[in-house]
């Protein structure tokens, strides 16, 4: 029996509004995460392996000097007064080197290669790099920190070399260019032919190799981050690409062939998440990221804060702080024992760079009050200061990234060296960093045409063929079955017409004219 052309129009309409669930919900889901993880892996043929090897735009990176109004006063004992100096702006050029995959195991290894280029208009008003900036000298305080630590009685015979190294300084002091101590260096003069300074110079030179430029004469350059600009970086690493899970993609499983730290004790030892430039897709808020650091030898844990937007793309917003090692088990196995953990919201970084440096957010944000109270001219601002990421949830891509620490070193006080007798013996900032990512306009329209583009018009399509599907069929069948819903309504009628109502019955009995009457009695 052939359908009436209504009917086959309903029958098409079911079939549109069936179509629209199953392909908007259903098949399209499912075609998008299969491709996100293809396109999401570090295989060689993907754009995210191209911009994770070579991130194709600068990163933000500004760097803040602390100012000593007051050194004087702090070789004597004073708690110190410091002026923050900055931003000096920077570019930042990330580049993988020396990058093979090993498909047996689904791994890839790089080095990496950073550069820098200091951008005098976009530094803070007026600075030119040129300034001169009063500082606790971070070398000599290193030195003294480490020989403090590991060989307290040559704390003596140190002093006598950092004099003739020094040239007797009169204090712990450096008062040098901001440039100089970020990245042209600080002339360190080896050139000594005194036993003291001579030792140390050739303990230098060999423990010290990574830190240090050396130049003709026995002349060696120290900065901060002079080592690292345009040098590749020898340690190897190790991830997952990710082609067998996505979930796995950039996990650090090796640095330096070996699977762990061996610098502290249980889980702190394991590399534990991504590198920090590749996160896997399809987050929630329940998921807890992780990143591990190199240069900070341990691994962090955003954890999710709020919902945000960027560009018109929703994100999610993580946030991460240092941690509180004494009171978090987790943190505790950075640490010998409970008691030698550092105060709330400090990383000792000694075991990571050697040196008897710390860590924390800028300005002591979320540290122990004690230890902010030990210094004046700080102002901790939680947006200012904090380490916040804004994240695509789909794709995991960071969009909006602001990592900021800051670097400070202890101001040893002992009796054994004539620089440091009076020293107030309390954690001195030094300088902080913002590392930031914002990803451009052509990168968020990238984002937003291979992407959300197609998932939108998705979306409208699903539900035009949903309403429109479901709207057609109703009609379709209430066209078919017209004359049924007519004759109902007939029927309904004429039944409640010929009811009778019970009233009505009792009302015939009444006289229209009045009431009825007995009938009269006749008397015969």
């Amino acid at each position: 029996m052939q359908l009436p052309k209504h009917m086959k129009i309903a029958a098409g309409s079911a079939g549109a509004a069936i179509f629209g669930v199953l392909f908007g919900w259903v098949i399209f889901p499912t075609i998008l995460k299969s491709l996100l993880k293809k396109e999401m892996a570090l295989s060689k043929k993907t754009d995210v392996r191209q911009m994770w090897q070579k991130i194709p735009f600068p990163l933000d990176f500004k760097v803040y000097l602390f100012n000593y109004t007051n050194a004087d006063e702090v070789q004597k004992g004073a708690i110190p007064i410091v002026k923050e100096v900055g931003p000096y702006y920077f570019e930042e050029w990330k580049e993988k080197v020396e990058v093979e995959d090993h498909e047996e195991n689904d791994t890839i290894t790089y080095k990496k290669l950073d550069t820098f280029y200091f951008k005098k208009e976009l530094s803070g008003p007026g600075l030119t790099g040129e300034e001169i900036i009063v500082i606790p000298h971070p070398f000599l305080m290193s030195v003294v920190g480490v020989v403090h630590r590991d060989k307290p009685a040559m704390l003596s015979m140190m002093g006598k070399a950092l004099n003739g190294i020094f040239d007797n300084p009169k204090d712990i002091f450096a008062r040098v260019k901001a440039l100089d101590v970020l990245f042209r260096g600080v002339v360190i003069n080896c050139a000594r032919t005194d036993f003291a300074p001579k030792a140390v110079c050739t303990a230098l030179k060999k423990e010290a190799a990574d830190q240090l430029i050396f130049l003709p004469n026995n002349q060696y350059l120290f900065s901060l981050f002079g080592k690292r600009n345009g040098t590749t970086d020898s340690h190897v690493v190790t991830v997952l690409r990710g082609t067998k899970n996505v979930m796995d993609v950039g996990k650090v499983i090796e640095v330096d062939g070996k699977p762990k730290m061996e610098l502290f004790k249980d889980s702190c030892d394991e590399f534990q998440g991504t590198d920090g430039t590749v996160f896997p897709p399809f987050l929630t808020e329940s998921d807890r990221l992780q990143s591990f650091s190199g240069d900070l030898c341990r691994s962090f844990k955003p954890w999710y804060q709020k919902k945000s937007s960027y560009r018109g793309i929703k994100t999610n917003r993580y946030i991460a702080n240092i941690g509180d090692y004494a009171n978090d088990p987790e943190l505790q196995c950075y640490c010998d024992s409970i008691e030698t953990c550092p105060p709330k919201g400090l990383m000792d970084l000694s075991k990571c760079v050697g040196a008897p440096m710390y860590v924390s957010l800028p300005h002591f944000l979320d540290c122990d009050p004690k230890i902010l109270e030990d210094v004046k001219g700080l102002n901790p601002d939680v947006s200012e200061h904090e380490i916040a990421i804004d994240f695509e949830p789909i794709t995991g891509t960071p969009l909006v990234a602001r990592q900021r620490v800051q670097f400070n070193i202890r101001l040893i006080k002992t009796d054994k060296m004539e620089l440091c007798k009076d020293l107030p013996d309390t954690i001195a900032p030094l300088f902080w960093i913002e590392e930031g990512l914002q990803l451009n306009k052509t990168f968020v329209n990238m984002l937003k045409h291979q992407l959300f583009l197609p998932k939108r018009i998705v979306g409208v399509i699903r539900w035009l063929l949903v309403a429109f599907g479901t709207l057609g069929t109703l009609i379709c069948l209430v066209y078919h079955f017209r004359d049924r819903i007519m004759h109902l309504a007939v029927s309904s009628e004429s039944t409640s017409a010929a009811k009778v109502n019970p009233e009505e019955v009792e009302q015939n009995n009444i006289s229209v004219i009045g009431q009825a009457r007995e009938p009269t009695k006749v008397d015969m």
